[in-house]
This record gives C-alpha cells, sequence and structure tokens, in this order.
C-alpha cells in the first residue's frame, strides 16, 4: 500500500492506494524470499503519483511504468471517493523483474480540518464536490509513499 496526507486550507485530504492480486517475480541471480519481497514492494511502489483527484477520473502513474486503468468510482458518503481498477506490472530494477496484473483501490477522502470551524459533513457527490473540490483542484498531484508490507504469491 501506498499513502499521502495533507492539510490544505480548511481541507485535510489523505489518498490511499491498495493492490491485491498476484505478481510473478523473477531474481536473477536467485535471491533470498525475504529480500525479494522488500525489493519488489520498492519497485511496485516506486514513483507513485495521483492527480485529478477532484475529479471522477483520478489519473494514477508510477515511475516503473505501471498502465492503470480505471473501472469505477463510486462515492461513499460522507467523505470519499473510491476508484477501482486494474494496472498492468511489467517492471524490472536491479536483477528483478515483476509482471502481472493487480487490481488497485484508490480512496481519496477529503474532510474538514480543526480549523474549519463547525462545517457539517456532505451528504452526497455532489455536495462532496462543491464543498472540498476548488481545495483538490489546486493539488497538482500527490506523490504516494509506501505505507506497508507486500506478499507475493507462488507461481503456478
Amino acid at each position: 500500500m501506498a499513502a499521502a496526507t495533507a492539510e490544505i486550507g480548511k481541507v485535510t485530504v489523505s489518498v490511499r492506494l491498495s493492490f491485491e492480486g498476484d505478481l510473478y517475480a523473477c531474481r536473477r541471480p536467485p535471491g533470498v524470499v525475504e529480500r525479494v519481497e522488500a525489493e519488489a514492494l520498492d519497485l511496485l511502489s516506486k514513483g507513485l503519483f495521483v492527480s485529478g483527484i477532484d475529479t471522477p477520473v483520478a489519473t494514477v502513474t508510477g515511475a516503473a511504468g505501471h498502465r492503470f486503468v480505471q473501472e469505477t468510482a463510486v462515492f461513499q458518503a460522507p467523505d470519499r471517493w473510491v476508484y477501482r481498477g486494474t494496472c498492468g506490472v511489467g517492471a524490472s530494477r536491479n536483477g528483478l523483474t515483476l509482471t502481472g496484473v493487480l487490481g488497485y483501490r484508490l480512496e481519496v477522502r477529503a474532510c474538514w480540518a480543526r480549523r474549519a470551524g463547525e462545517c457539517g459533513p456532505p451528504t452526497t457527490a455532489a455536495e462532496w464536490c462543491e464543498c472540498f473540490g476548488a481545495q483538490l483542484a489546486s493539488i497538482g498531484g500527490v506523490v504516494l509513499r509506501r505505507a506497508s508490507v507486500l506478499s507475493l504469491g507462488t507461481p503456478p
């Protein structure tokens, strides 16, 4: 998983990206499995960048050249949009190659910061965009950082 949190004006924004599925990892020369898992997570999470978080079509890119294809965007009242799709992975670094297709879940959560006063939470997607859209639009993009451990499955 990768994540970032920022406070912009009176709004706190958190962005979380998680993956599900299996990747094929090949190590040349072969190495210790624990090391491969750590390196795989580093490679998978390298340079993850999210833009368009104020729109129904958020864009996710990665420095390793992953291909993200959004399939759905759902508003979950009162504070978040959840985007889901697939991510094609074909990346190599330092003798480690990762290939496969993962599912991804991108969660963009916005809420009033402490200094916003007594603002109530929005109840619809339209209200969410009205309340938080300007602040979110001011963000060109968000760089995500690695946040947890990846577990690689055994290839068939």
